[in-house]
């Protein structure tokens, strides 16, 4: 069976099983959910018509989402919570987040981890290891790989291009 989005989803997975330690529960929340939407929409038997996605949060359940995820910025706080906090099911919160923000909830974490970590890492007596645990990474090289991805540099580069001594 050639299937590219299931692929797509066991390759987003891959960084999970090689540092299990590293997964936050957003993600794998993320994940769990659209394989489950693919696999059904795709592999299951249904007569129901999609229903047309309307408008995003709301603008106090967007403000209460931001806030509950920046207080929580370890990633220890689940999509049910999330959704139930703004009263809707989990589903129709992932979408909502989604439509509101352009990106789902684990990856708008990921982006405020990272904005944690350049204001930390300005001040160059906090030892790189120490701001990675304090911004909710795993480890140093944990938060090397996603510091990366959304900065294009390592955070001791970054931290270099600031001006700031090491």
């Amino acid at each position: 069976m050639d299937d590219g989005q299931l692929y797509g989803l066991a390759l987003a997975m891959r960084p999970v099983f090689d540092h299990p330690h590293e997964a936050n529960r957003l993600f794998l929340e993320h994940i769990g959910w659209a394989l489950c939407s693919h696999l059904a929409s795709r592999y299951g038997i249904t007569t129901a018509k999609p229903r047309p996605i309307r408008g995003g949060l709301a603008a106090w359940q967007e403000r209460r989402t931001k806030e509950l995820i920046e207080a929580s910025l370890d990633g220890n706080i689940s999509l049910n919570i999330l959704a139930e906090e703004c009263g809707l099911s989990r589903a129709h919160f992932a979408r909502s987040f989604r439509q509101s923000t352009g990106m789902p909830p684990h990856q708008w974490l990921l982006e405020r981890r990272v904005d944690r970590a350049r204001e930390m890492l300005r001040d160059e007596r906090i030892p790189i290891s120490e701001v990675a645990i304090h911004c909710g990474f795993a480890d140093q090289s944990h938060l090397s790989r996603v510091f990366r991805k959304f900065a294009g540099v390592s955070p001791l580069a970054w931290r270099k291009s600031q001006g700031r001594r090491i």
